[in-house]
Parts: structure tokens; C-alpha cells; sequence
């Protein structure tokens, strides 16, 4: 017979009592840890080095957090509480959502280690709150519970996926040395070696066509506005 798991962090701290205030809690270990992984990286936290940042040992920790895991269960549930939440469900559903893919997008640039989490269901109280919040603002428009999941996760989708490519260029950059700019001189001569075959004609137009260094931030305003037309042609397909 198989151990049974132990139960999830929130179970076990929920099932603590108040008691006095404490310097040492699980509240203040995961602002710390946040704070070296903002610093450098979520590979970076480890309980021995929080312990340390606390001035604290390991094994006080370990009483508060049984594990490496807890801890980041810990840290993403208490940064998607920097999420702004406020005045939703305005009753425009089309607006609220683009305003949690906002929101969403911010937070990772925010903490980019955060592209790591959150693929897995989780049950902390912020978690439980950006869930009840979202669900509520597509709730109404006719469609069913799978129906008003498919519109938030597809927008959260487009914005964790679409930021996971702005990571992705500053860490490019930060690995090889090379800006944007940096990179298209390597390029180059190779890129017009191939475009002098004739036989890459989408590739030449992309090159000629489209712009260099668009802003990011027009970008992401434009291809959200498409995915929101997408879902507002399923919605009225189904109403």
C-alpha cells in the first residue's frame, strides 16, 4: 500500500490557530523568498538561503514550511495578491478581461520567475479570489461553466504566452551578451543570403514590410484585441 501525500500547505495552515504574533512565520519567509527570487531567480531559493537572509536556521523554517515546494506554492499564491482586482466584475465583460491579461502580464515583468508556476491548479486564498473574480466577470453572457473557463484561460493564455517571449528576449540577452540590435548585425549576412535565392518569399516581405523595433506594448493592445474579437464571435455564436 502506497503512503497517502500530506495534505497541501493551505490545509495545514489552515488548521493553525492565531496565537501571539510571531517574527518567524510563513508569512514572513515567503515575502523573503520572493525577495531572492526576484533578485536572482527562483533556482535561487533554497531554504538554507532564506533561513539565512532571516538570520534564522534551516530547521526554524522547516517548522513553519515542510518543503521547497510548499514554500514556492507560498510565493506564487502571495504575489497573484499584487494583482488589481478592484471595481471587478464591472458588468463589461469584454473590458474586465482584457484588464486581467493586463494585469497578468504586468505581474510576470513584475516576477519573472512566476513563468514557472501557475500550471497546476492551486488552492491559496489568492488563487481562490483571481478565480472566483474572473469566473464572475464572464458569468452571465450565456455561456456554461466550460464556456466561461475557455474565455479566461484563453486571454491569461495569450498573456502568459506572449510575455514568456519578452522573457524569453531579455534572458536571449542577457545569455549571449547581444541586444536586439546586437543580434540582427549577426544575422545579417546570413539573412541576406538567403533572401537572395528568391525562394523565401514571406520571409523577404517580413523583413522588408514589417516594422524593426515595434513597441511591445502596441503589440500586445493589438493581438489582445483579436483574441477578445475570437471569444465575442464564439460568444454570440452561442447566444
Amino acid at each position: 500500500m502506497t503512503d497517502e501525500p500530506p495534505p497541501v500547505i493551505w490545509a495545514r495552515l489552515s488548521g493553525q490557530g492565531r496565537g501571539p504574533a510571531r517574527t518567524l512565520d510563513h508569512t514572513a519567509i515567503t515575502a523573503a523568498a520572493i525577495a531572492l527570487a526576484d533578485e536572482d531567480g527562483v533556482d535561487a531559493v533554497s531554504m538554507r538561503k532564506v533561513a539565512a537572509r532571516m538570520d534564522h536556521s534551516p530547521m526554524s523554517l522547516y517548522r513553519h514550511v515542510g518543503n521547497k515546494d510548499d514554500l514556492t506554492e507560498l510565493m506564487y499564491d502571495a504575489v497573484l495578491g499584487e494583482l488589481d482586482l478592484t471595481g471587478m466584475p464591472s458588468g463589461d465583460w469584454r473590458a474586465d478581461i482584457a484588464r486581467l491579461a493586463r494585469e497578468m502580464r504586468r505581474l510576470h515583468h513584475a516576477h519573472p520567475w512566476i513563468t514557472r508556476f501557475g500550471h497546476r491548479p492551486t488552492l491559496g486564498p489568492n488563487a481562490r479570489q483571481f478565480l472566483e473574480t474572473g469566473l464572475a466577470c464572464v458569468d452571465g453572457i450565456g455561456l456554461d461553466m466550460d464556456g466561461m473557463m475557455d474565455v479566461m484561460s484563453t486571454a491569461l493564455q495569450f498573456a502568459r504566452g506572449f510575455v514568456g517571449q519578452e522573457l524569453g528576449e531579455v534572458e536571449a540577452q542577457r545569455r549571449t551578451g547581444l541586444d536586439l540590435a546586437g543580434y540582427q548585425r549577426r544575422v545579417g549576412p546570413f539573412l541576406t543570403q538567403l533572401l537572395e535565392g528568391g525562394q523565401l518569399p514571406y520571409l523577404r516581405r517580413l523583413v522588408v514590410e514589417a516594422e524593426d523595433h515595434p513597441d511591445p506594448d502596441v503589440v500586445f493592445e493589438r493581438r489582445l484585441s483579436m483574441v477578445l474579437d475570437g471569444l465575442a464571435a464564439g460568444i454570440d455564436r452561442q447566444g
